[in-house]
């Protein structure tokens, strides 16, 4: 087939007309890298070639979309790109070349996440754990990042301080002891920390305050 005629369909996109009526379309970066001209002859494995080039180019652009936002797992970005609807292989070509090149990084990824949420959202260590499974991460990655980043005195002073601010909020509508240790057990659990951890604060916390003796 010869290319019977180019046009520029907007900034960023060219359609390519062939004189047995297929048409093209290409990106502007595919299209100048193809070095396509009129009349240029074009075999069906070359066609074959470009059309795919196209998909790679904006399946790529579409991660640099999501990596621009924020850092994200290898997984994570797989999911979102299938979500798109883009062919599984394809998917996979673009995320090795993504890691090949340094634009993934899930061990860098666990590592960010796990600091930002023990500081800001004060999680434990079961809590940031179970969030690296679901964004897919391998279990020796989280195995690194956990003794990396956490230990119990970490953990310790981190459910200390999330208690607390728990604790000053149930004091005034929980008289009884019991109650307001399961209480402050249940949300420690739910933030991460373990059980051993969570009897420790509620017994810290508790038992330094006369009033409820």
């Amino acid at each position: 087939m010869n290319v019977t005629s180019i046009v520029k369909k907007d900034s960023k996109n060219v359609v390519v007309h062939f004189d047995n009526d297929e048409v093209l379309f290409l990106s502007a970066d595919i299209f100048f890298k193809s070095g396509l001209k009129k009349n240029d002859e074009v075999s069906d494995d070359r066609f074959s070639f470009l059309v795919k080039e196209n998909k790679l180019f904006h399946i790529k652009q579409r991660a640099f979309g999501y990596l621009s936002r924020r850092q994200h797992s290898t997984s994570e970005i797989r999911i979102k790109l299938r979500q798109k609807g883009y062919e599984t292989e394809l998917i996979t070509e673009i995320l090795e070349d993504l890691l090949k090149n340094n634009y993934l990084h899930d061990l860098e990824f666990a590592k960010l996440y796990t600091e930002e949420k023990k500081k800001t959202k004060l999680w434990g260590r079961n809590k940031i754990k179970s969030e690296l499974i679901k964004k897919g991460l391998k279990s020796d990655i989280i195995k690194e990042v956990m003794s990396e980043y956490l230990n119990e005195d970490i953990e310790y002073d981190n459910a200390l301080i999330t208690a607390r601010k728990k604790y000053n909020l149930l004091k005034p509508r929980v008289a009884d002891k019991k109650s307001l240790k399961q209480k402050l057990i249940s949300f420690l659990n739910g933030r991460g920390y373990n059980y051993e951890i969570a009897g420790k604060v509620c017994d810290e916390l508790i038992n330094d305050n006369d009033y409820l003796e």
